[in-house]
This record gives structure tokens, sequence and C-alpha cells, in this order.
């Protein structure tokens, strides 16, 4: 199933055209910034709006399909950085 260009616009526009990772601009990338699966697709995740974020292609190509990482204080097992819903 392929994202909608208004759910696409609708996620942009949310995330105020900045990575929802790492903030940057994406009117100063060289490249039009994907839509990233928080969940991924691979993984049973859906094309919802609240599963969606706004991601500038090295933090999309970096997260790759992870969802949690190893704590380096703790080791433990915690979920990744979710971006939604975090005020820039």
């Amino acid at each position: 199933m392929s994202i909608s260009l208004t759910l696409k616009l609708q996620i942009r526009q949310r995330a105020e055209y900045l990575c929802e990772y790492c903030h940057s601009s994406e009117e100063a990338s060289t490249s039009q910034f994907t839509i990233d699966h928080l969940q991924p697709r691979s993984l049973g995740g859906s094309d919802e709006l609240e599963n969606l974020a706004l991601a500038c292609h090295r933090c999309n190509i970096r997260r790759y399909n992870f969802t949690t990482g190893i704590d380096p204080q703790t080791n433990a097992i915690v979920p990744l950085f979710n971006p939604i819903g975090v005020t820039h």
C-alpha cells in the first residue's frame, strides 16, 4: 500500500518541514525528506498517520528497521526515540 500525497503533506506540515528525529530543515537539504514508519511495515507497522514520521535521508537510513536499542548506561533494551508528539 502506498502513502497518499494528502497524508504525506499532513506529515510534512505536522513536522513543520523538519526531520522529526534530528530537526534538520528539509528546505536546507539537497533532497526531499522521506516518510519513515516508526513501526516498520516489515514488522507489522501500518500506514496510519501516528505511525509515520518525516525523516531526512541520514536518519531514515541509519534507523533502518530497528525499533529498540541498548542503553549504554544500563545495558537494557529500550525503545528508540519516538518523535511523534514532541514539540520542536
